[in-house]
C-alpha cells in the first residue's frame, strides 16, 4: 500500500505545483510619494493626447490599466502645478506606446534545454511641455522623452509578463519626471519658490 501512495503522492504535489500561480502584480500608480509637486508659473495646464495608441501588434498598451496615456496625464496632473496669475502649460502627449516584441530563440541541444528569454517589453514616452506667459512675453518649449524595456523568459506567466510591464511603465514615468524636473529647473522664471 505505501508503495502505491507514493508515485500518487508525487503526481499530486507535482500537479500542484503546476497550477499555482503567482499573486497578480499591483497596477502603476503615480503618487504624491513618489512624485512631488512642481508650482509653475501658469494658471492653467491643459494635457492634449495626440497619441493613436494602434490595437495590433506589437503594440499592447491598449490592454493596460491605466492606459499609458492616461498615466503620463495622471503625472503631469499631479507634477506640474499651475500656481501663477496668468499663463498656460500645455502638455502634448505625442507617443504612450507599450510594446511587446517575440525574440529569436537559439538552437541547438543545449538551448532547448535552457529557459531563453522569449519577448522584449518596450516602454517609450514623449511629449512637448510648451510654457505661454503673456506677462512679460515668456515662452518656452521642452520636448520629454523615457524609454525602458526588459526581456521576459519563456516560462513567465501572465502575471509575470504583466509585472514586467508594470516596471517598464514605472521606470519611463519616473525617466519622464527627472527629465522634466531637470529642464524647467534651466529655465528662468517658470518654477515659482
Amino acid at each position: 500500500m505505501r508503495v502505491t501512495a507514493l508515485p500518487i503522492l508525487c503526481l499530486a504535489l507535482l500537479l500542484s505545483a503546476c497550477m499555482a500561480t503567482s499573486a497578480p502584480p499591483p497596477k502603476v500608480t503615480v503618487s504624491s510619494d513618489a512624485f512631488s509637486s512642481v508650482p509653475l508659473n501658469a494658471r492653467r495646464l491643459e494635457i492634449i493626447e495626440n497619441w493613436q495608441m494602434p490595437i495590433e501588434a506589437p503594440y499592447i498598451g491598449h490592454l493596460q490599466q491605466p492606459l499609458p496615456s492616461s498615466l503620463v496625464a495622471e503625472w503631469a496632473s499631479n507634477v506640474l502645478t499651475p500656481a501663477g496669475g496668468s499663463g498656460e502649460l500645455i502638455l502634448d502627449i505625442s507617443r504612450a506606446s507599450v510594446t511587446k516584441v517575440k525574440l529569436a530563440k537559439e538552437v541547438g541541444l543545449a538551448n532547448s534545454l535552457s529557459d531563453q528569454q522569449d519577448s522584449k517589453i518596450k516602454v517609450e514616452f514623449e511629449a512637448q511641455l510648451m510654457w505661454l506667459q503673456p506677462v512679460g512675453g515668456a515662452q518656452a518649449m521642452i520636448k520629454l522623452s523615457s524609454s525602458h524595456s526588459m526581456t521576459i523568459p519563456e516560462s513567465s506567466s501572465a502575471n509575470d509578463v504583466q509585472r514586467a510591464v508594470n516596471e517598464c511603465l514605472q521606470v519611463a514615468i519616473a525617466g519622464l519626471d527627472s527629465q522634466a524636473r531637470a529642464e524647467l529647473a534651466t529655465l528662468d522664471n517658470i518654477v515659482l519658490p
